[in-house]
């Protein structure tokens, strides 16, 4: 029993790195576009969606972190 809760707990631990790095990167991305001027600093989630769909900037991890996909 002690073993399979080691086990999930080592697994919980590495979700959430995992989560946290991925919601990083996305940040990143996102305030990238900002820097640029082709996201607006209050933009929507609509907008970013259509970033996202039109597949002309790599924004990947801000397109799942933002909640688009």
């Amino acid at each position: 029993m002690k073993k399979i809760l080691k086990i999930l707990l080592v697994l919980l631990i590495i979700y959430l790195v995992a989560a946290t790095v991925s919601t990083f990167i996305g940040n990143q991305e996102i305030r990238s576009l900002i820097e640029k001027g082709v996201l607006d600093s209050e933009y929507t989630r609509e907008e970013l969606s259509q970033l996202c769909n039109e597949g002309e900037v790599d924004i990947f991890w801000g397109c799942i972190t933002g909640g688009v996909w």
